[in-house]
């Protein structure tokens, strides 16, 4: 059994490990002690500095090894060089590995070689670092030549940003000196390569996405490369240029460059292959397991024929999962279904775990990888499929999957209902879901002030009212007083009130001038405001919203394979649109090839039909936008909405609706009222009698409103008395 020594034992390395074992080589880790999940995946574990080479060798002579390789690491790439050396194993040479392991060094070769890459100048003090600066532009990149990544690695637009930087940069690395270099504005990119026995066996330039920070680090990757018609020889040439100014040999390796002005540039490349999920984009994109690959290159097997002859070429990309939120985690949500293009969507945090906002990649939670027919179809399923993410951290409203169960049938109809009024804060309902996502959105914003639109029947003042109260923030209120009829006090407003809201009255036509009087007092008050709906005028957040129910979409289909069951229609009280908007926006995006048979139907009440379509297409068209995502399929087709319940309008209701709230807490024990739910259960049962559906499952979304139930307890129960 061939003995494969890994350096580093990070989760980088668990596949590569998987690879080895699978080919029947006896896996050795080797890393600095710590709690790293390579260590229990390799068959033996090697303590050792791996960016000590001297170390490394002595230790790989001890175990006496047949290989040594890497992927997606730098910290042991010179280590590497010396131990292919000293053993006489495959890999690059100690030369080559020193080179791709040192900026500055690699710079110079890069350079005698004439390979196109950014000016540069070797600084050891601040003396030097005045003197350099009169050779450049601003803005200028300092660099440590020894460190990882974007570690030590700085933008400077000026000179005392410069100086600043510089102390850093010097902190970060372990050598007397740093680099000053040009700093070409551009768009970067990679390029994979393999070479073995002196031939390159492949090249891959890829696109990269990137997360702007003190320099633009990659997140994500994707192939094919977009302008490779235009700039394809020129990457060949310099990446051909750059492998053979290093010497490397007999080993993986990536590049990465910055492209401006149909010019090119190396900004690096080293003797591993890439992190970021590059090692399953070459795996996918050629239909081979690139980290077997590596493996067997490492033993020093012939590797040419997996990049020979008819390859699949398949698009796809990799994304690194990050956090906007700072905090304590409870759960990952991950409301998407399992799909053939997923290739991989995993996450790397627990419960327990701090999450941070993301900086570089030891903030990431997790990583993304899926393939498509195209690269625009793999990027219009990557917006999906990150929409459907989302964390639970500590101090946040609790969301879980709620209850679907049957209740009485309907006119010949499989009835059951989704039971939204049971989630765990305030009463619960679908607004529950709402303000977790809004409140979501206001620590993404910055902001420590809420401001709320409703009346005192409104469940979702109710709810953010209280969540406000909780974390300490001040809440104001505009009070729509057109709305309804507020002259009896209902229990939603004893519960609004008792939170200290501060209230904006206003008419209908008055709402825009009453949200900058809440905005304009918070901000007098020196808070940064978050208003709900965005703007004045109620438009910028739709999303929102939008998405806590586009995620209870995804809820539903996991529950109809989960149990093997399939809702034809599915029905809910439509006020503002944006449930329905929501539930939509989660149908058009499914990939289940029957959806066509399924129907979301809102019960209005509120809007008139017309208008409520209107709503829900604009809706739909700002959530599309905002997600980067273009749905299959025209919208407004799949729009059904009725107004034929309105029974007078919002917060009106006949006594048909009142007999229907008493029949269903009566015969099923659910709790329904007369402004949201009980309408919208009337209208469904008419419905379904009048457009003659039988025969069918049926799903009512019961979202909630329980104060209002009892509101009306009295008039439903007025005539019966005790025993």
């Amino acid at each position: 059994m061939k003995k494969l020594m890994i350096m580093g034992a990070g989760y980088t390395q668990i596949p590569l490990i998987e690879a080895a074992k699978r080919l029947g080589c006896h896996t050795i880790a080797a890393s600095i002690p710590g709690d790293y999940p390579g260590f229990a995946a390799a068959d033996e574990v090697a303590l050792a500095d791996i960016a000590d080479p001297d170390a490394v060798v002595k230790k790989a002579k001890e175990l006496n090894i047949d290989a040594v390789t890497t992927c997606g690491l730098d910290l042991g790439m010179a280590a590497i060089g010396a131990v292919a050396e000293a053993l006489h194993l495959s890999g690059p040479s100690k030369r080559a590995a020193a080179l791709a392991s040192n900026k500055l060094q690699m710079k110079t070769a890069l350079v005698k070689q004439g390979v196109q890459t950014a000016r540069f100048v070797c600084i050891h003090t601040k003396e030097e670092l005045v003197h350099a600066l009169d050779q450049f532009p601003f803005p200028v990149i300092l660099k440590a030549v020894d460190q990882m990544g974007s570690r030590g690695i700085f933008r400077c637009d000026t000179a005392e940003e410069t100086f600043e930087n510089y102390e850093k940069t010097m902190a970060a690395t372990k050598k007397d000196y740093c680099l000053l270099e040009e700093f070409i504005e551009g768009e970067i990119f990679g390029v994979e390569a393999m070479i073995q026995h002196g031939k390159i066996l492949y090249m891959l330039p890829n696109n990269i996405e990137a997360f702007i920070s003190t320099t633009p680090t990659p997140i994500g990757h994707s192939v094919p490369f977009k302008e490779l018609d235009i700039l394809g020889s020129q990457i060949e040439e310099q990446t051909r240029k750059a492998i053979f100014a290093l010497g490397l040999d007999n080993c993986p390796v990536n590049c990465d460059f910055i492209k401006k002005d149909g010019k090119v540039y190396v900004i690096e490349l080293t003797g591993r292959s890439g992190a970021t999920g590059l090692s399953e984009m070459v795996s996918i994109y050629y239909g081979i397991d690139y980290y077997e690959t590596i493996v067997r290159l490492a033993l020093g097997e012939s590797v040419e024929g997996y990049f020979m002859g008819k390859t699949p070429h398949t698009a796809n990309l990799t994304r690194t999962l990050m956090s906007d939120r700072r905090g304590i985690l409870r759960k990952v949500y991950n409301y998407n279904l399992p799909s053939d293009d997923i290739i991989d969507l995993s996450f790397n945090v627990h419960p327990g775990e701090e999450v941070r906002t993301y900086k570089n990649g030891r903030d990431r939670i997790g990583q993304l990888i899926l393939k498509g027919d195209s690269l625009p179809l793999c990027e219009m399923r990557k917006g999906e499929i990150l929409s459907h993410i989302s964390l639970d951290l500590e101090g946040d409203i609790p969301l879980y999957d709620t209850v679907i169960h049957p209740i009485s049938d309907i006119g010949g109809n499989h009835v059951y209902v989704k039971r939204e009024d049971t989630l765990p804060f305030s009463f619960g309902g679908n607004k529950v879901r709402f303000a977790k996502y809004y409140l979501d959105d206001m620590e993404r914003q910055g902001a420590d002030a809420l401001i709320i639109y409703g009346n005192y029947h409104s469940n979702l003042c109710r709810i953010l009212s209280l969540a406000a109260h909780q974390r300490g923030i001040p809440c104001s209120m505009v009070y729509n007083v057109d709305d309804v009829d507020d002259s009896q006090t209902s229990y939603n407003s004893y519960l609004i009130q008792a939170m200290d809201v501060r209230e904006f009255t206003c008419h209908k036509t008055e709402i825009s001038r009453a949200v900058e009087q809440a905005k304009e007092d918070l901000t007098g008050r020196g808070f940064h405001p978050y208003y709900i709906y965005g703007d004045s005028l109620g438009k910028g957040h739709e999303w929102v919203p939008m998405q806590a129910y586009a995620d209870t979409y995804q809820e539903i289909r996991a529950y109809e394979i989960r149990e093997n069951r399939r809702f034809d229609y599915i029905f809910l009280a439509s006020s503002t649109n944006m449930t329905q908007s929501g539930l939509l926006a989660g149908l058009l995006t499914d990939r289940d090839t029957d959806k066509k048979r399924r129907q979301i139907i809102g019960i209005s009440v509120s809007r008139n039909k017309k208008r409520a379509e209107e709503v829900i297409l604009e809706n739909l068209r700002a959530y599309s936008e905002k997600m980067d995502i273009t749905f299959p399929v025209d919208p407004k087709a799949w729009i059904t909405i009725s107004d034929e319940y309105l029974d007078g309008g919002y917060g009106r209701f006949h006594e048909k609706v009142s007999q229907t709230i008493r029949s269903v807490y009566e015969e099923d024990g659910l709790n329904l009222d007369g402004i949201y739910t009980g309408k919208a259960f009337y209208g469904m049962k008419e419905y379904l009698k009048t457009h003659q559906i039988r025969g069918k499952n049926v799903l009512f979304l019961h979202t909630g409103g329980a104060p209002l139930f009892f509101d009306e307890l009295t008039d439903l129960y007025s005539g019966k008395g005790k025993g």
